[in-house]
């Protein structure tokens, strides 16, 4: 008969604590860290530096822009070219489609510009109305339709600076 004993040797905790509540602390901590880094990281997106802050001169010269949807419960979609200004006009050509039907509008527009990069861009006529995001220092523009002369929509879309 064989008998096996095994000698495990014993540690000493020096902290007195178990360790899974030293673990679970370890995770408060770390968890902790993450979210002020986080909190940090979002609100220095939020509020641009004094480097960083845009104007009206932002948007300046030709964009490519297209967007996607629905209007009034159709599928919608648009392909433009706006030049802006830099002084809060801008004017175009586009291509748009509204469930298969094809228009090509004029663009006239005015738009407005914030220090932290966001802004408005109303259309001539009155009721085409979109909020933006500048982002690189106006290489591109995010935006979103608030409003529409021909009814609701979820239309939005991006903007690219051109070459030229």
């Amino acid at each position: 008969m064989n008998i096996h004993a095994s000698v495990q040797p014993k540690t000493v905790n020096p902290t007195g604590q178990l360790p899974f509540r030293r673990g679970f602390v370890l995770a408060i901590f770390a968890l902790a860290s993450l979210a002020l880094s986080s909190a940090a990281w979002a609100q220095s997106a939020i509020e641009p530096n004094s480097q960083n802050q845009c104007s009206t001169a932002t948007l300046k010269g030709p964009y490519m822009g297209r967007s996607s949807g629905t209007l009034i419960g159709l599928p919608y979609s648009t392909l433009n070219r706006i030049d802006f200004d830099g002084a809060g006009s801008a004017s175009g050509t586009g291509t748009t489609v509204l469930n298969g039907v094809v228009t090509f509008p004029v663009i006239t527009a005015t738009y407005t510009v914030n220090a932290d990069c966001t802004g408005t861009i109303d259309s001539v006529p009155a009721g085409l109305s979109q909020n933006f995001i500048i982002k690189d220092n106006g290489k591109q523009v995010f935006f979103i339709l608030t409003a529409h002369p021909a009814g609701p929509g979820t239309v939005s879309g991006e903007a690219v600076k051109l070459n030229r």
